[in-house]
């Protein structure tokens, strides 16, 4: 299965949630995965898995923003633009869901 050429647009209110089709393990402060359908293994580092762990449950983008914004030192629009390019990859990889 390849990627998806054209990620969704992520807007304030886009929920985000977890493929759950996928097989988890955490190592040390990482997070690595691997999609059954496409064979393909992924990894996350401490802060993409600290994102991972708030998906727990689907949340708005916003939220996650805001939440990640009161736990981190640095500018609300940095954190959101790489939160943002990390959630388009992880979306054309189909490691989580945009609603």
């Amino acid at each position: 299965m390849s990627a998806d050429p054209t990620p969704a647009v992520i807007r304030d209110q886009t929920l985000i949630r977890r493929n759950s089709s996928l097989l988890i393990a955490a190592v040390h402060d990482e997070t690595v995965m691997m999609n059954i359908e496409s064979g393909r293994y992924y990894g996350l580092d401490d802060i993409g898995s600290d994102i991972w762990r708030r998906l727990e449950t689907p949340l708005a983008f916003v939220d996650l923003i805001d939440g990640l914004a009161a736990d981190y030192y640095a500018e609300r629009a940095v954190i959101a633009e790489d939160t943002r390019k990390l959630l388009d990859l992880m979306a054309k990889h189909h490691v989580v869901m945009l609603d």
